[in-house]
C-alpha cells in the first residue's frame, strides 16, 4: 500500500510538471505587439503560414521570408512570377471564407486597404491580421524592419536592399519641375506625402504640387500649365496618351515639347516593394536626360 501511495504521489507530481511546461508554452508563442493602426495585436513568435493581401508587402516577404511559408496572396499580387504558384483569394470585395480556408497564422496588409469591418470579421474568426503603413520612406523602412521581426526573415538581405535606397544628393546638377501622374481623367498625381515623390526629390526632382499637402491630389489643367512642368512621368503608354488627348492645351508645356515624357509600369510606380531601389535608378536616369 505504501509502495502505491509512492508511485501515485510521483505519478502527480510529473504530471503537474509536465501541465505546466505545456501552459508556460502556450503563453510563449505569441508576442503582443502595436500595428499601424495602433492595434495591439497577439502575433505568433514564428509564423509558418503568412497570408499577405497587398502587393508590395506579399513582394517584401516573398523576398526576405522562406517562401513555403507564404500560403496566400491576393489576386492583385503578381511579382516575383513564381508567387502566382501561391493560392489567391479576393480582396475586393473581401473572400474572408476563401481566407479561413488557407488556415494563415498571419494576415499581412496595408495600411488603407483593408476596413476596420473586415478585421473585425477575420478577428471574430480567429484569425491574426497586422496592417502596416508605407506611404513614406520613413513608414517603409520602419515597417520593413517589423515585418522581418516579426515573420523571422532574413534581416542582413534586408539591410542590404535598404541600402541601395540610399542616393547621393551631391551628384545632383540641376533640379527639374515634374509631375508624376496617379490618373489621366480626372486629373490625379502623386502628391508631397508620398514615396514616389520621396524619391523623386532626392535625385533633383521639384514636384509641382508643392502647395497641397496631400498624397494623391487632384489638380486641374490651369494649374498645370501655370506650374509648367519640364517632365512628365506616367504609368503606362496608354494612360499616356489619354492624358495629352483629354487635355490638349497641355501640350503647351515645356515638358511636352521637349518629349520629356516617361512611363514606368504602374506596378514599379505604384508599389512600395521590393523593386524601390528599381524605381529609384529609373528616376534617377530620367533626371539625367
Amino acid at each position: 500500500m505504501r509502495y502505491s501511495r509512492y508511485l501515485f504521489f510521483l505519478y502527480t507530481i510529473l504530471c503537474f510538471a509536465c501541465n505546466s511546461t505545456v501552459v508556460e508554452t502556450r503563453v510563449n508563442t505569441t508576442t503582443i505587439i502595436k500595428d499601424d493602426l495602433g492595434r495591439n495585436v497577439s502575433v505568433p513568435n514564428n509564423p509558418q503560414r503568412i497570408l499577405s493581401l497587398t502587393p508590395s508587402i506579399t513582394e517584401l516577404v516573398y523576398t526576405f521570408v522562406d517562401t513555403a511559408r507564404v500560403v496566400g496572396r491576393s489576386i492583385w499580387c503578381d511579382y516575383p512570377e513564381a508567387v502566382k504558384k501561391v493560392a489567391a483569394v479576393n480582396s475586393y470585395p473581401l473572400d474572408i471564407e476563401a481566407i479561413v480556408r488557407l488556415k494563415p497564422d498571419l494576415i499581412l496588409v496595408k495600411k488603407g486597404m483593408i476596413s476596420i469591418q473586415d478585421i473585425d470579421k477575420l478577428e471574430q474568426l480567429h484569425q491574426t491580421v497586422f496592417v502596416q503603413e508605407y506611404d513614406l520612406l520613413k513608414n517603409i523602412t520602419e515597417s520593413v524592419h517589423t515585418l522581418i521581426d516579426i515573420t523571422k526573415g532574413d534581416s542582413i538581405k534586408m539591410e542590404t536592399w535598404l541600402n541601395k535606397l540610399h542616393v547621393d544628393t551631391g551628384r545632383i546638377v540641376k533640379r527639374k519641375k515634374y509631375l508624376a501622374v496617379v490618373s489621366a481623367t480626372p486629373i490625379y498625381v502623386f502628391g508631397n506625402l508620398t514615396f514616389v515623390s520621396e524619391l523623386f526629390e532626392s535625385v533633383g526632382g521639384d514636384n509641382i504640387i508643392h502647395d497641397v499637402q496631400n498624397g494623391y491630389p487632384t489638380v486641374d489643367v490651369e494649374y498645370i500649365l501655370q506650374a509648367n512642368p519640364e517632365l512628365f512621368v506616367f504609368s503606362s503608354e496608354e494612360q499616356k496618351k489619354l492624358f495629352f488627348e483629354s487635355h490638349p492645351i497641355l501640350k503647351k508645356t515645356i515638358g511636352y515639347k521637349n518629349n520629356q515624357l516617361f512611363v514606368i509600369d504602374d506596378s514599379v510606380l505604384s508599389r512600395p516593394g521590393i523593386r524601390l531601389p528599381t524605381l529609384k535608378d529609373s528616376l534617377e536616369s530620367i533626371m539625367r536626360r
